[in-house]
């Protein structure tokens, strides 16, 4: 495992900025170039800048799934106990490894993902671990009208609303597709965390940045995943759920398996975690 939790935090490399740059130069709406920087560079938890990237068998799947639940031990904790064949919706599956999680469990699964090459990947995962019901489909999370309203029991969507332009559409959407009384799990990246404020303050100061005019905000894409994202608080990610629909029962800070900050004392590790770590969990339901 410490092969793959080494480089959690190492999010930007050369490979990654140069598809930035040259996405950035092209003359496309934000959640075309956020589609693109996706479909280049797929999450698969492979180095950025290696030249083959995807999973292609059950091993190089089970790597992926090792990754993805080895190093965010929150979703150890918080795992929903569904009942058999309940109908769950995930808003960007990567590389499958939630929607067939969902799928070995007997859940019914409906995945969708801005790009194809996340499609591709997730069948191609529950090809190869003998999963039948795990479907998936190329959507935008904006605009879910190929998926029926009040069709599914539980909505999971971890570290993707964020990536699009109007995340709050995509809450909006994603609660419409819920049953009402339907319960769900969204995470997205914590605005009043650790990483947001120090690593912009590096960025902004010792990098130069604040010259050229950028902000605490705009710096956040020179180490951070994806071609754009928005970080939330604790309030406005509260307010944007119920906005959206949603009846919020809890809003919970966490970060990944990674040590935040080293040679501290593991109750103080996990204690800092909890308030300024980098993600930020909404659990929700839809009212009844």
């Amino acid at each position: 495992m410490s092969n793959e939790t080494d480089n959690i935090e190492s999010w930007t490399s050369t490979a990654t900025n140069q598809v930035r740059d040259e996405i950035a130069a092209q003359p496309l709406e934000v959640n075309e170039k956020n589609r693109l920087w996706w479909e280049t560079l797929p999450m698969t938890y492979e180095d950025w800048g290696k030249e083959e990237r995807d999973p292609v068998n059950l091993e190089d799947f089970e790597r992926v799934d090792r990754h993805y639940f080895g190093t965010n031990p929150y979703l150890q904790q918080v795992w929903p106990e569904l009942c058999q064949g309940a109908k769950v919706l995930e808003v960007g599956c990567g590389a499958g490894s939630a929607a067939c999680r969902f799928g070995s469990q007997g859940m019914i699964v409906q995945a969708v993902d801005i790009t194809a090459k996340a499609v591709e990947l997730t069948k191609r995962h529950a090809e190869v671990s003998g999963i039948s019901s795990v479907q998936a489909l190329q959507c935008d999370a904006e605009d879910l009208s190929p998926l029926t309203d009040g069709s599914f029991d539980y909505l999971y969507s971890w570290g993707v609303m964020h990536h699009s332009a109007h995340p709050e559409r995509c809450f909006a959407q994603a609660c419409r597709k819920l049953k009402p009384g339907g319960r769900g799990l969204i995470m997205v990246y914590h605005r009043n965390s650790a990483r947001f404020w120090l690593k912009g303050l590096y960025w902004l100061i010792l990098k130069g940045r604040f010259l050229k005019g950028e902000t605490f905000e705009s710096v956040q894409r020179h180490f951070t995943d994806g071609f754009y994202q928005k970080h939330y608080s604790r309030e406005s990610l509260t307010k944007a759920m119920e906005d959206s629909g949603y009846v919020v029962e809890a809003v919970k800070v966490t970060h990944m398996s990674s040590r935040m900050i080293p040679f501290i004392p593991e109750g103080l590790r996990q204690w800092l975690k909890e308030r300024i770590g980098w993600l930020i969990v909404a659990h929700v339901r839809r009212d009844a």
